[in-house]
């Protein structure tokens, strides 16, 4: 039936007896012996996607609710009601429901009378299990949920009428408008793709205002005076994209899933029909032709399918029934570990998909093999959970020691005589490495705080690290907050001046307690850069700058007989060394005897023991208050001991 109808001649050649030459429209000029003839063929190649395997398809999936027991019932309809497309399954939840109801009447009849037999008062039964409740709220939901998807339909349907009478009232606006017609068949073009892009209406007023948008289409065309310029772009428009209807369909021939291909042509023709006018003449003919010729593969193909539907629902399952072989072979040889694992759930999903891909078997193997499916994929994954609940087990397990051994490296670094324990912070690092898998996201945190923890413990070793007590402690914080301090001083100028405030702020620095140690010298050292910075950035001249440096560094110095003797020697050394670079350059100069005065080389050599000199004299002048510094220094340890010497005296004479 379908091919006879096919066949018919394109629609538009009536055109050529109903409208003159003088009266060419532009697009969607509705013509209705045009459109009556293509909504027919259309019609056709709808009734033929509902055709009887469509059907069988559909009652292959149907099931027979009255061998289910209530827990089924409840569980069906959970997965029905959540069920992406659930509203296509109304009937299906309307009879398990009728099911449930049934059942469970019968079920607490049972119940009733049983505890009316072991005594029991009729007014003291009360029975509600819990999947009763389970199936109360699934319908609540359900019925909440179907409320509020026809009220939202509704709503946009209201929504779409509201914005097509808009178009309507903007297509009689453009009747009579003083304008450029090119700009006003523009505005035309727009409200016509506005249109078809505009959704369903309420049913009741769907065809009215199909009628009245057709109607105004009409006055439209009729207010354009056959304007032939417009009608060439339209005939253009049309027949470039009924090009692209054509193309589709042919490709559509070639597709393998010939229930989509006869879905999707329907959708061809509604297109065909409805969004596009006509063509111009010479090539009516010749494009209806080519999508008659593609629409009648796809439907010949159609009924190839239904002819041969057995055997592609036996094919069907034979493919099926590999593929679950496939997954069997999974199942019974589980992965080892996790590498394993992802290679097996990527393979095994494939397999998943394959199978879903595979169109309807025979009714009679439909069941058992969908059950197999699912339960060979049941397994895969019980599998797999047991797997990784295994792993996390273990990984807790290592993430604990880990975390032990981070604390014990932290307990080490508190203890007193954590120096003693070299060995043992060794053997933490290849427990550590000997430790299993962690996740990535665990693993990098405890890296760095183990790996920071150690470095710490090995860098208190290399410096000299020495843990001091609170008291200490305490000391320590009050010199680095007097030290930060110094860069806002505000020192003299004037070198007496400066040697007095130094001496007074050395002297309060030196009150705030004793460091021991490396630590001692460290905050010294600390305290005397602040101070000599502040030097550098003050007003005074550089020679004072100078004078004022060597002071501040003396003056520390001035009571340690060992840093006084080591600062000698160190200056001693450096005038040795210069007195030797002299002397050689010295002997070098009786080369020059006989030489003129402007030798470039006996200049060079002249100014460089001067300056060789000038440092010498530099160091000297250094070495002169270090070496005051010293015997006043022994001057009153001689002093000290002669006065406690009488004592000792008659200590020893009795």
């Amino acid at each position: 039936m379908a091919k006879k109808e096919l066949k018919a001649s394109d629609p538009q050649e009536k055109d050529k007896v109903l409208a003159p030459e003088s009266t060419v429209r532009p697009e969607g000029a509705p013509e209705i012996e045009e459109k009556t003839t293509e909504e027919t063929a259309a019609s056709t190649v709808d009734k033929s996607d509902s055709s009887a395997p469509q059907n069988e398809e559909k009652e292959e999936k149907k099931s027979d609710y009255s061998v289910f027991d209530l827990t089924q019932l409840v569980s069906k309809l959970e997965v029905l009601t959540k069920h992406d497309n659930w509203y296509n399954h109304g009937k299906e939840i309307q009879e398990i429901t009728y099911q449930y109801e049934l059942k469970f009447k019968k079920e607490i009849q049972a119940k009733k009378e049983d505890f009316i037999n072991e005594g029991g008062n009729e007014i003291d039964f009360y029975f509600r299990p819990s999947h009763k409740n389970e199936f109360d709220q699934i319908l609540r939901d359900y019925k909440k949920k179907k409320r509020n998807y026809f009220q939202e339909r509704e709503q946009a349907q209201k929504l779409n009428l509201d914005r097509k009478l808009e178009i309507i009232e903007g297509l009689k606006n453009l009747i009579n408008v003083d304008e450029n017609i090119n700009n006003i068949y523009k505005k035309f073009r727009n409200l016509q793709d506005s249109w078809h892009k505009t959704g369903a209406v309420p049913r009741a007023q769907s065809n009215n205002i199909w009628q009245t948008y057709k109607h105004h289409t009409e006055i439209f065309y009729d207010f354009l005076h056959l304007n032939r310029e417009l009608r060439d772009l339209d005939f253009k428009h049309n027949y470039e994209e009924k090009i692209k209807i054509i193309e589709e369909a042919e490709k559509l021939a070639r597709t393998p899933d010939v229930l989509k291909a006869s879905r999707d042509l329907n959708t061809l023709h509604r297109l065909w029909k409805n969004d596009l006018g006509p063509v111009a003449k010479e090539h009516r003919e010749e494009l209806w032709k080519r999508f008659q010729e593609a629409s009648q593969t796809i439907h010949n193909r159609r009924q190839e399918f239904d002819k041969e539907y057995d055997n592609i629902l036996e094919y069907n399952l034979i493919k099926k029934n590999e593929l679950i072989k496939k997954m069997e072979e999974i199942k019974n040889n589980p992965p080892q570990n996790h590498n394993q694992w992802r290679k097996t759930i990527d393979d095994f999903n494939k397999l998943r998909e394959e199978f879903q891909s595979i169109g309807q078997v025979t009714k009679k193997y439909s069941k058992a093999t969908w059950n197999s499916f699912r339960e060979i994929s049941r397994e895969i994954n019980r599998e797999k959970n047991q797997f990784y609940k295994s792993q996390k087990i273990e990984q807790r397990k290592n993430i604990d020691l880990k975390k032990a051994l981070i604390q014990e490296v932290k307990d080490i670094l508190e203890k007193d005589d954590w120096r003693s324990y070299s060995t043992r912070m060794k053997d933490i690092q290849k427990d550590w490495r000997n430790i299993g898998f962690i996740p990535r996201k665990f693993s990098n945190e405890l890296w760095e705080e183990f790996r920071s923890n150690c470095n710490l413990f090995f860098e208190r070793i290399k410096s000299g690290y020495q843990k001091i007590s609170e008291e200490e402690l305490e000391v320590q914080n009050k010199k680095e907050t007097f030290i930060r301090s110094i860069k806002d001083f505000k020192i003299p100028t004037d070198i007496e001046a400066f040697k007095i405030f130094s001496d007074q702020q050395w002297d309060a620095f030196q009150q705030l307690g004793t460091l021991t140690g490396n630590n001692n010298k460290i905050f010294i050292e600390n305290y005397n850069k602040a101070l000599s910075e502040v030097i550098d950035s003050s007003l005074m001249e550089e020679e004072i700058k100078k004078e004022a440096k060597n002071h501040l560094r003396f003056f520390i110095i001035k009571d340690d007989d060992n840093e006084l003797s080591r600062e000698i020697q160190n200056i001693k050394k450096k005038i040795e060394e210069i007195n030797s670079e002299v002397r050689q350059l010295e002997n070098n100069l009786d080369y020059f005897s006989n030489s003129s005065s402007d030798n470039p080389l006996l200049v060079e050599v002249s100014s460089k023991l001067e300056d060789l000199k000038l440092k010498e004299q530099h160091w000297k002048d250094q070495l002169v208050p270090l070496r005051k510094m010293k015997r006043a220094l022994e001057s009153n340890n001689i002093s000290t001991t002669e006065n406690s010497a009488p004592e000792n005296l008659d200590e020893e004479a009795n």
